[in-house]
Order: structure tokens, then C-alpha cells, then sequence
């Protein structure tokens, strides 16, 4: 079952940070990647802007950084993208290259999701009421200046998500929210739904 949805993420890690994941959890025992790919996978992260939250290293240079020739190089970005791990956006002759939700899922660096305009309509209510508010004082809650979110994720329509990412976001919310009671039927729902 395939949905349809646009995502956007912003990954204020390093490329350090993300390597370190990579190796900590084990993330190609995971996948079942070409070695041409492992490789490449690599050199885009190590090219990570984490300021633009991209990469866009040429095919050329990951080529030179790899010892692959660039048709290899073009096969394996293939692949990532086919898998699901990055995405590729042209612009201006430049090739940029975003990591996927379900690239940070298996790295267990999930995004904070805000949908629509919650933060606007948050910042517009008096502080008076906001001192009496039971979801400011909750650990679980965490209102963020968007300035200074590590992720965010726009949902909107045209590209794929399949039932592996599914899973691993259900996986996150069941982890970061069990102990919160205010979503204790929403992960009691997730939890029978995905069968975790």
C-alpha cells in the first residue's frame, strides 16, 4: 500500500553525527545494499551540509571520492532513490541529494512532525494562557522556535511512502510517546495496528 505524500527534512546533524549512525546502528546488516551504493551512501553523507540540510557533491566528485566510474555512481544514486534512503532535486544544473524519513527512521533520528500551521496558531496565544496550559508543562510536549527545529516535515501530496516507513514511524511514536497519557490510545492503536 503506497501513499502519496511530500516530504520535507531538515537535519541540523553533522555528517560526522550521521556516519557515527550509520556504523552505530548497523544500518547496511539492515539493508540490502550494492557495495557501489554503501560507497556512494557514504560520500553523500560525507558531503552533508547540515546548515542547507543537502548534499550536492557533482557525480564526477563522488566518482573521484569512490573509485567508481561515473555510470557506477548513477546506478547507485539509482538505487538509494529506488530504496527509498535519498532524494534527488535538480536545480539550477545542480544535483542536491535529501535524506528521506526512512533513512533517519533506520538511524533512529526521527523527525518532530508539525503539521499545517500548528506553530503559528500556538505563538498567537497570550502568554497568560499559556502558563496554565497542561501541554507546556509536560515533558513529553516540546514547543520549538521554528528557527531552531532540528527536523520538519511537510505533508503534502505527490510522492511515495511505503508500508517499511509506515512501520518505522509507527515504531518512533509508540517509543517517544508510550509514556505520555495524553496519546495513550493513539499507541495502543498504533500498537494493534502494526502488530508491535
Amino acid at each position: 500500500m503506497l501513499k502519496s505524500v511530500k516530504k520535507t527534512i531538515k537535519v541540523k546533524s553533522t555528517s560526522f553525527e550521521i556516519n557515527k549512525l550509520i556504523t552505530s546502528t548497523q544500518l547496511f546488516s539492515k539493508i540490502k545494499l550494492t557495495v557501489s551504493a554503501r560507497l556512494v551512501l557514504r560520500c553523500i553523507v560525507d558531503y552533508w551540509n547540515f546548515k542547507m540540510s543537502c548534499a550536492y557533491p557533482t557525480q564526477t566528485t563522488i566518482a573521484r571520492c569512490t573509485g567508481l566510474s561515473e555510470v557506477a555512481v548513477g546506478k547507485a544514486v539509482k538505487e538509494l532513490n529506488t530504496i527509498g534512503l535519498i532524494e534527488k532535486q535538480k536545480r539550477r544544473k545542480r544535483i542536491y541529494y535529501h535524506l528521506t524519513l526512512k533513512f533517519l527512521g533506520y538511524l533512529n533520528l526521527l523527525p518532530k512532525v508539525i503539521y499545517v500551521d500548528t506553530q503559528t496558531k500556538l505563538g498567537k496565544i497570550p502568554q497568560q494562557s499559556l502558563d496554565k496550559n497542561i501541554l507546556k508543562d509536560n515533558e513529553n510536549t516540546l514547543f520549538l522556535n521554528p528557527l531552531e527545529e532540528e527536523f520538519e516535515v511537510e505533508v503534502q501530496e505527490n510522492e511515495l511512502i511505503d508500508e517499511d516507513s509506515q512501520v518505522v514511524m509507527a515504531r518512533a511514536v509508540i517509543k517517544n510517546l508510550s509514556n505520555n497519557p495524553l496519546f495513550a490510545k493513539k499507541v495502543k492503536e498504533l500498537k494493534e495496528k502494526y502488530n508491535l
